[in-house]
């Protein structure tokens, strides 16, 4: 997601201010199922249906003796990939091998060891891209060889640079996603080499629950350098997917008793079970949590997953609604959720936690509105900053009642913050007619381009509603205004110059001059 957190001066100066910030979520989540029962409660959560997994079937990674290659070209991106880039597109591999392997590709979700070739000159045949048609088919060649002919594909492997291992999708546009960076983790990446060499039966699954409790735990050592979780949050993200190296993993503690694992890529789904295997291990080892029982949430959006080529297999009988309450607190606020229930209601945006108490701070004595406000979260930190007003504003009565039902948890005095249901663009509009006024506006809509087809016409809906929101903020006195985007066709465009190109065209059909004041994380 994107961010830019704006101010507008008087109407005489014209002037608005923004920020902008990234951050991901998942807002579709229904139903639940027990998983296991003994140490921790494991239950998969979906968009749509509820995946029924029994102790006999947990087990979804790939069961293989085969030694799978990915050789990238040498140029620029591969450079880029040497110094840390997690993403391998398809058009930046040369070609891909499989000892022992009998499959056309490697296989979705197995484990890779990624190489750059010495030799500038080496060539490898395979496809090309047409141009300007892109393809998330593979377009290399892909050998596979067996013991026979093992001496020959080794010696051209040995002789290329380890840039590290990751899991493959042979039929996502992010061919690659690299876990394991031999230049940031040499020692994770020598050790998953010695283990690759040994050639015993699993030997993919147990690198990679190795490489995964190394990310894992860097993320929870952090976490604590940061004082995470601390008298004032139990709810924070533990994981946070590219940030932490693990690209379509993010993990959510919610009220110090619920970890909510989210997967928006195949290879999550493909490796559940190790994914689940690690967390839980590593939470019975976390200082804060003995003695405490934490339940673990498996959720996914199908929706994602089908744009990573993963298609969801479900039982048609859905699971009964478990309106089990867990308090979260963060920043000393606190939120009702239901992280076993169906519906918007279910989750929390742990990502968000640096922004609401950031622009809360500039809340005082203000009249704040915010847009999308989802279960209050920037208008219950504003209140608690001491805003004079807060209006919040929601599509979703599933997200208004629990917005209401937030503030009175936290004991907020119902004459300065509401919530209304109302569709944003309907009441920004009907707020203009009636002349209102705000000193401090959040606009964080849901994804309006989940793909480069819907840029176009999301870019002009963004213009829209920036525009009409900057039409709301004080022009006496000028304000602020917080602007999201979680669309990345938005943010990547343009070297991330294209959300900030459309604000800014929103603010001169605005008639108010607009300049970025921060960039939140």
């Amino acid at each position: 997601m994107a961010m830019h957190m704006i101010s507008a001066s008087a109407a005489s100066r014209r002037t608005v201010r923004m920020a902008f910030a990234s951050t991901s979520s998942i807002r579709d989540i229904n139903s639940s199922t027990s998983f296991r029962n003994n140490i921790k409660t494991f239950r998969q959560v979906t968009a749509s249906t509820t995946d029924i997994i029994s102790e006999d079937n947990t087990s979804s990674s790939p069961r293989t003796s085969s030694l799978h290659t990915v050789m990238v070209k040498r140029n620029r991106q591969s450079q880029n990939f040497r110094e840390g880039a997690p993403l391998i597109f398809g058009n930046s591999i040369a070609a891909t091998y499989s000892e022992n392997g009998d499959d056309d590709s490697i296989p979705l979700g197995s484990l890779v060891a990624v190489y750059v070739s010495r030799d500038d000159a080496q060539k490898h045949k395979g496809k090309k891209y047409k141009k300007g048609k892109p393809s998330n088919e593979p377009v290399y060649a892909h050998t596979n060889y067996d013991s026979s002919e093992a001496a020959q594909h080794h010696a051209t492997i040995n002789n290329s640079q380890l840039i590290g291992y990751g899991v493959y999708n042979p039929h996502s546009m992010y061919r690659v996603r690299i876990l394991c960076h031999a230049t940031q983790h040499p020692v994770l990446a020598k050790d998953s080499k010695r283990k690759q060499k040994t050639r015993v039966e699993d030997h993919d699954s147990e690198i990679l629950k190795s490489i995964l409790e190394r990310k894992m735990s860097d993320a929870m050592n952090l976490r604590l350098a940061m004082n995470l979780p601390s008298e004032s949050t139990d709810t924070y993200r533990l994981v946070n997917g590219e940030g932490d190296g693990c690209s379509g993993l993010a993990v959510d503690i919610i009220g110090g008793s619920t970890a909510i694992v989210m997967s928006s890529a195949a290879w999550c789904e493909v490796h559940k079970e190790a994914i689940v295997e690690v967390l839980e291990g590593l939470l019975n080892d976390h200082p804060s949590y003995n003695g405490v029982d934490i339940d673990i949430i498996w959720r996914n959006t199908p929706s994602r997953l089908k744009q990573d080529g993963y298609e969801l297999s479900f039982e048609s009988e859905a699971s009964d609604e478990d309106d089990t309450e867990v308090i979260a607190t963060e920043s000393s606020v606190k939120y009702l959720t239901y992280p076993y229930s169906n519906g918007q209601k279910t989750g929390f945006y742990c990502d968000q936690r640096d922004n609401r108490l950031m622009v809360a701070e500039y809340c005082r004595d203000k009249r704040v509105l915010d847009l999308c406000c989802y279960n209050g979260g920037f208008a219950l930190n504003a209140m608690a900053q001491g805003a004079a007003q807060c209006v919040g504003v929601d599509s979703s009565q599933d997200a208004i009642d629990a917005a209401t039902a937030n503030a009175m948890k936290n004991d907020l005095d119902p004459a300065k913050v509401s919530f209304v249901r109302e569709d944003i663009a309907a009441y920004m509009k009907s707020a203009m007619n009636e002349e209102e006024e705000f000193d401090v506006i959040v606009l964080d809509p849901p994804k309006l381009a989940p793909n480069l087809s819907t840029l176009d016409k999301a870019s002009r809906k963004y213009h829209a509603l920036n525009r009409d929101a900057m039409n709301l903020i004080n022009r006496e006195k000028g304000g602020l205004l917080l602007t999201c985007t979680c669309s990345a066709a938005m943010t990547q465009k343009d070297g991330g110059q294209y959300f900030l190109n459309t604000v800014n065209g929103a603010g001169l059909s605005a008639k108010r001059r607009v300049t970025l004041l921060r960039v939140p994380i």
